[in-house]
């Protein structure tokens, strides 16, 4: 049986799809087979897999697929649940109608947060909503857990620790934002950081191929790059096992 990751989201650009890349290159590279759902219209996983395909990057331990009139959500749910070992649900960043659709079907929901205010206020927005989801239900233990994943964070922050000096070149709103944004939502301790390589994942595909055509490469400047999407790799590994174990900041002494 799957387990299943659905990504919430009130607001679009938050990080849900490079989230959900990073995820799914994650399990591929640890060979589990994994399935992702795109219920964003834009299909933009659709269109990341279907250029990783073309241009010889893709990894068969990922399939993508769509609903469609034949097929909806619990359809490939179910079609697939015992087939793959994770099922990772992309969603579009608007509205909340197929919220609760979300999550029936999910063993996680994973809500990504950037440093900004509308997104600080969507996230809050969730929340609540999930919180009264908990309220009405009939038995509140069969609602998933929500995870929320600082994302798009800048690489200054990333290893600042709290008590230190403001980064220089940081705004000091951000900076003070930041650290409100963790003792308001107490996310999880790994963030998902502004990266070069998330940058080409999402142009060519799954870390671990791209990781491969670099050491496979008899381009020196390719082969040094492999170093780096080690590390990318290994920080979207880390970011799957904070998900399981619900390790948040306030565990950590750098919150």
């Amino acid at each position: 049986m799957a387990t299943v990751l659905g990504m919430i989201s009130r607001k679009g650009g938050a990080g849900k799809s490079t989230i959900t890349k990073l995820l799914a290159s994650a399990f591929a590279f640890t060979d589990h087979k994994c399935l992702i759902i795109d219920l964003d219209p834009s299909k933009d996983i659709v269109n990341w897999w279907v250029t990783a395909n073309e241009t010889g990057y893709a990894d068969k331990n990922i399939i993508v697929r769509a609903p469609t009139d034949a097929d909806d959500l619990f359809d490939l749910v179910s079609r697939y649940e015992d087939e793959v070992e994770f099922i990772i649900i992309d969603t579009k960043g608007e509205g909340s109608s197929w919220a609760v659709d979300l999550a029936s079907v999910s063993d996680v929901l994973i809500v990504p947060c950037m440093n900004a205010k509308g997104d600080r206020e969507r996230t809050k927005e969730t929340l609540e909503w999930h919180q009264d989801l908990k309220r009405r239900a009939e038995n509140p233990d069969t609602i998933p857990p929500l995870r929320i994943v600082l994302s798009r964070v800048k690489p200054n922050l990333l290893t600042h620790v709290r008590g230190n000096p403001k980064p220089k070149d940081l705004a000091a709103r951000e900076f003070e934002r930041h650290y409100e944004i963790i003792d308001q939502f107490n996310p999880l301790a790994t963030m998902v950081p502004e990266k070069t390589q998330y940058r080409e994942m999402d142009e060519l595909g799954p870390l671990g191929a791209v990781l491969t055509k670099c050491r496979d490469s008899e381009d020196k400047n390719e082969k040094l790059k492999a170093f780096h999407f080690e590390a990318a790799l290994a920080h979207a590994i880390t970011l799957v096992n904070n998900i399981f174990d619900d390790r948040r900041m306030g565990d950590t002494h750098g919150a």
